[in-house]
């Protein structure tokens, strides 16, 4: 199999990108946990209102939700009708706030901590939620939102087809809060660098191949000013050393390398770790120092021996 391709900087393949950038992150560790959390607390509502399905009394069967909900104190026989009433205050009035918000546009779901991070398309994609729930129902969440001929909330509705459409807008509300939640998932994956591999073209260099996490700083270089040649339009100009000048010591020549260094700390922008990457390369168009060989330094080294033993004879 041929080898797999790899980052020019830090050598690494798209695998061992993958394995280092997907680390979990502190946010995404706390979203998963909330999801998580949502999962289990709409299963014990499930639960929790099954019971009140077989524990509602018969007796009552025929009369008017809304009027027991508002005199709760006179139906202490209803045993879990207590329960019932702190769910719908805790999600009801969160969910009936919310699809509010929701339809009122940016400035109205700004209010709601759980939607602030919301974009124009997901404030869509949950306000098109809530919308299939009550076309489904043929009912809306709130008094003072759109009718579309639909029923207001509990209106009509006797005991047990109250209790009904509380439960299924209690699992409205869990899933709500799973999509928030969701999309908040996504975009804190999102904030992670990507694991790609591509070529890459910097500072008059051939092309290589750089990760995504390397491309971010090599890209970010831009050719030190005096490294460039000088063009038509501002040619080159060499003053003429003065008289001072000519008499002060003339400085050893300086190296390319050590040009390219001096360039590097002028210029701006420039992370130190890239520094050091370029100050390694030294300038595109120079020549390669010389190597010298492993056959070269012995022979030296056998010369001064030799010289060595000379002097001592």
């Amino acid at each position: 199999m041929p080898e797999a391709s790899r980052c020019w900087v830090c050598h690494r393949s798209v695998e061992e990108i993958a394995a280092s950038v997907d680390t979990e992150t502190q946010e995404e560790r706390e979203l998963k946990g909330q999801i998580s959390q949502v999962s289990f607390t709409k299963s014990k509502f499930a639960e929790s209102s099954d019971l009140w399905r077989r524990s509602l009394p018969r007796d009552f069967k025929d009369l008017d939700f809304q009027f027991i909900a508002s005199n709760a104190g006179q139906f202490g026989s209803i045993k879990v009708l207590a329960e019932i009433l702190d769910a719908k205050k805790l999600m009801l009035d969160w969910l009936d706030d919310a699809a509010l918000r929701l339809r009122k546009g940016e400035e109205g779901w700004k209010g709601v901590p759980e939607l602030v991070s919301l974009d124009e398309s997901d404030a869509e994609s949950v306000l098109r939620t809530v919308d299939q729930f009550e076309a489904k129902a043929h009912r809306t969440l709130q008094s003072d939102g759109p009718k579309n001929g639909y029923a207001v909330g509990f209106e009509g509705l006797k005991l047990f087809e109250g209790v009904d459409f509380l439960i299924a807008q209690g699992s409205l509300y869990y899933d709500v809060r799973a999509q928030l939640l969701s999309i908040a998932m996504a975009k804190a994956g999102a904030k992670k660098p990507k694991k790609t591999l591509r070529l890459v073209q910097a500072n008059g260099y051939p092309p290589v191949q750089l990760c995504s996490v390397c491309e971010t700083l090599i890209t970010g270089l831009r050719a030190p000013e005096r490294m460039l040649e000088p063009t038509e339009a501002s040619p080159r100009v060499i003053p003429k050393p003065s008289k001072q000048a000519e008499k002060a010591p003339q400085p050893e020549a300086v190296s390319a390398p050590a040009m390219v260094a001096a360039a590097v700390d002028a210029s701006e922008n420039i992370s130190p770790k890239v520094a050091e990457i370029i100050n390694q390369l030294g300038p595109a168009t120079a020549e390669a120092p010389k190597t010298r060989g492993l056959h070269e330094h012995r022979a030296t080294e056998d010369w001064e021996a030799l010289q060595n033993q000379s002097k001592g004879k």
